[in-house]
């Protein structure tokens, strides 16, 4: 985890002096004080963005990653390419309502389904849902290890 250096002020009336620290809640090196409050510096980033883009793009030559989505001054971010079309295969339903084709070869192929998928339900204040009957009850699965009830 990186620390950052924050300009601290003193809240001892006697002292107010500012000082910097490493800490979260230091206290005052003049007095001890432990009453101490965060002075914002506010962003300091505007020298610094060239740098940092100038170093990210050199980091991505070195590892070859020319996939990088970012912009230039005055063009669009580079769009990342689409996903890949899945071969024909045989249909496989992952759950209920999605179904996508799986190509032997390379196995499921993450693609917008075109089946319609919709789990809204209409439930009034009081009313318990209807048991569904592909799932599961919650309670079928559940194994009670231990419970507590305190005397009244």
């Amino acid at each position: 985890m990186a620390e950052i250096i924050r300009t601290w002020r003193c809240m001892n009336g006697r002292c107010g002096k500012s000082f910097d620290a490493w800490e979260a809640n230091p206290e005052c090196p003049a007095c001890r004080c432990v009453r101490v409050e965060w002075i914002p510096g506010g962003g300091h980033l505007a020298g610094t963005a060239k740098s940092c883009d100038a170093e990210l793009r050199a980091l991505a030559d070195v590892f070859r990653m020319n996939d990088m989505a970012s912009a230039r001054r005055g063009e669009a971010a580079k769009r990342p390419p689409a996903a890949p079309d899945s071969a024909p295969g045989p249909v496989h339903t992952f759950a209920p309502g999605f179904t996508a084709p799986v190509n032997p070869a390379n196995g499921a192929v993450c693609v917008p389904t075109t089946s319609r998928v919709d789990f809204k339900a209409k439930v009034g204040i009081g009313n318990k849902l209807a048991p569904s009957g592909v799932f599961p009850n919650v309670r079928s699965n559940t194994a009670v290890e231990a419970t507590h009830r305190p005397r009244p």
